[in-house]
């Protein structure tokens, strides 16, 4: 990673601070609604790429969705992926067992697996546990969501031929209960650890695939990071965010689901329902007046979005945005058929699985060829004690 300059912070702590400084003043004066008289079709929006192509023996091919990836990840640092290779039956059984773990299971079943009893937030949390903006912290307003978490296994892997080599966060090896992944009892949700085995197992062969066209994209070599993935950081999340009714939502343009915060991996695989509740804060522009501004997600069945986080932005020396992203729960408003009037209704449930990749959480991470990125200016550091920090910030 890069090495440290008199400007900038020379303990990852103090970079978790400045971030969070950088998040105050990109939050400043954002717009939550375009001004009057800008049509729809200026406003900014995320990029679909079909990666169809990139799973081709065509060097070329794959040269083209990778100049697309480089314009997605040098703009918004948002994209969307279609023809991504995860199966319809992978996908439709997380979600169905992500609604089934936060209904299903009594608090008292949740409480038993909840992170508290576990050193790398393994896990259920509740509504409040954490705050991805510690900003958001406060007594009279919590995020709505619920999470369960977990994280990588080489037993999840098939790829994996390094099951040893894997350590943790903090560098140490998986090997006590409360280091561990933890699962719902199969009695009571006899599916639920198969179809997360599934999901994994597609999104992770996935995300490695995706590290190869970031690779050709910074015009390095195809198999650049490949050493640095063999046993990967990769975090995974159910997270739930309940339907709020009118009453909930009476006063407020929308409620909290999730803060507005960047990721702190390499990138972000998002599977989400056909709600709506992801919003981007693009950068400004001329047409907002010089102000960033708040825009919801495409809703695109049958793709995930993926998102440029910390780690990698620091890596590419700025090059690529880790962008500032949020979830709210907004009203539907719906028009009567038979009078013709608006109707307001509460918001819909929202269920969504991010996948957090990262590289080996062990890696001595070294720059990036300069010719790539330009001279590096941040303090080195392995990926793992730079996600740890992250991540002891948000609880």
């Amino acid at each position: 990673m890069p090495h440290a300059t008199t400007s900038q912070p020379s303990t990852i702590l103090e970079e978790v601070q400045a971030n969070q400084e950088v998040l105050r003043s990109r939050l400043a004066g954002a717009l939550s609604s375009p001004p009057p008289n800008v049509p729809e079709s200026s406003l900014p929006s995320v990029p679909l790429i079909d990666l169809a192509p990139s799973f081709s023996s065509s060097l070329a091919a794959r040269h083209a969705v990778a100049a697309q990836i480089r314009q997605a990840c040098t703009t918004s640092g948002f994209f969307q992926i279609a023809n991504h290779g995860i199966t319809d039956s992978a996908t439709t059984n997380i979600l169905a067992q992500a609604e089934r773990f936060f209904h299903d299971l009594t608090p008292a079943q949740k409480d038993k697996l909840h992170i508290r009893h576990n050193q790398l937030f393994r896990g259920y949390e509740a509504a409040g546990d954490s705050y991805v903006n510690p900003d958001d912290s406060t007594e009279t307003e919590t995020e709505t969501k619920e999470g369960f978490n977990w994280g990588y296994e080489p037993s999840l892997d098939p790829e994996s031929t390094s099951a040893s080599s894997y350590v943790e966060l903090d560098g140490q090896p998986p090997s006590a209960p409360y280091r561990c992944n933890v699962w719902p009892d199969p009695g009571i949700l006899p599916d639920f650890k198969s179809a997360i085995v599934a999901y994994y197992a597609q999104v992770l062969s996935l995300a490695r695939h995706l590290f190869r066209l970031f690779a050709l994209s910074l015009k390095l070599d195809e198999t650049y990071f490949d050493a640095l993935t063999t046993h990967p950081g990769g975090i995974g999340r159910l997270l739930y965010y309940p339907p709020q009714s009118p009453e909930q939502l009476a006063g407020k343009a929308s409620k909290l689901g999730l803060g507005a915060h960047t990721d702190y991996e390499c990138f972000t695989l998002l599977l989400s329902t056909s709600h709506p509740g992801l919003e981007i804060l693009f950068p400004p522009t001329d047409v907002t007046g010089d102000k960033p501004i708040w825009r919801p997600c495409p809703l695109r069945p049958g793709t995930l979005t993926v998102n440029v986080a910390d780690f990698l932005m620091r890596w590419t020396n700025g090059l690529y945005k880790s962008t500032i992203h949020r979830v709210v729960s907004r009203p539907v408003v719906s028009v009567d058929a038979a009078t013709g009037q608006e109707v307001t209704k509460g918001s819909e449930a929202r269920y969504s699985v991010p996948f957090f990749f990262s590289i080996n959480y062990d890696a001595e991470v070294e720059p990036l060829p300069v010719e790539a990125v330009g001279e590096s200016r941040f303090v080195k550091m392995k990926a793992g004690e730079y996600v740890l920090e992250r991540l002891r910030a948000t609880v």
